[in-house]
């Protein structure tokens, strides 16, 4: 199938006019398979599930070995809607507000800048944490690789891993200008005190109902909570539970969030996924 990015979205929709709120119910989300899905792929991946969830938009969940070949960009997961292809957080949620179908579509726009202050934090802090956390602790290391690489043969079992550890040493230069662990997770644990006095007592960080900001905030929180013994060094999960608000507000989006299986999930449609060579 031949599918636009989302690039070619944003000017289709500008030359015909205008933004549709219109949601292919065959919506899907292709994920890495859960075996060799590793610790900033899966917050990514539960971000955007949540999203949709929160906006009340149908569709399907695939898991596939080649998810990263499938996308554009490189990044996950990768949504394929309404003949478009979206990769990555903020690709989906551009396209989501294209379609002015964000949870936060009608809020004011200081309530809206709010919400990209946050959400760049939680993007330069904390998953520049969880890449260290998993490629730059030498013994997270080896069982990210493990999981990342481990089912491929020789020589690419060795060269994605390092591929990945490059690329984290390379992301935590620029977002937090160093790579040294007692400086990453003083910045993340800076970030869970920022996310935490602006939660306070509230619900949600979208005071009376979730938003993207939501989403992405329990994606990632969700996501360290849900690691407890697979990784060797514990410390980032230190700074999560740090904070009792933070905890408590992830059990409660857990519990919001609770939906039957067939909501989500569906049967392998290789027939309607992006190919190797469209990405």
């Amino acid at each position: 199938m031949t599918s636009l990015g989302i690039n070619d979205h944003l000017s289709f929709m500008m030359q015909h006019g205008g933004e549709s709120n219109s949601w292919d119910p065959g919506a899907c989300i292709y994920i890495p398979c859960t075996s060799c899905c590793v610790l900033p792929y899966k917050a990514h991946c539960l971000a955007i599930e949540t999203l949709l969830r929160l906006s009340g938009l149908r569709h399907r969940l695939e898991e596939r070995p080649n998810v990263e070949s499938m996308s554009h960009t490189g990044l996950v997961p990768v949504l394929v809607e309404g003949g478009v292809t979206s990769c990555g957080f903020d690709e989906i949620v551009s396209h989501l507000h294209v379609k002015k179908l964000l949870p936060s579509s009608d809020l004011p726009p200081n309530a809206r800048l709010d919400i990209r202050a946050f959400s760049a934090l939680v993007h330069t802090k904390l998953l520049a944490a969880q890449l260290f956390s998993a490629w730059c602790v030498p013994e997270n290391a080896k069982v990210s690789a493990a999981i990342y690489a481990g089912h491929l043969s020789w020589p690419l079992s060795w060269t994605l891993p390092y591929f990945k550890q490059r690329d984290a040493h390379d992301f935590l230069l620029a977002s937090c200008g160093t790579c040294v662990a007692e400086e990453v997770y003083a910045e993340a644990d800076k970030a869970c005190n920022a996310l935490s006095l602006r939660l306070g007592s509230a619900d949600f960080f979208g005071d009376l109902r979730p938003t993207e900001l939501d989403a992405l905030v329990y994606g990632h929180l969700q996501t360290l909570l849900n690691e407890v013994g697979s990784l060797p060094d514990a410390a980032l999960l230190a700074c999560v539970k740090a904070y009792p608000n933070l905890v408590d507000y992830c059990a409660r989006m857990e519990k919001r969030l609770v939906v039957p299986q067939q909501y989500h999930i569906s049967p392998p449609d290789s027939g309607n996924a992006p190919s190797d060579s469209a990405a």
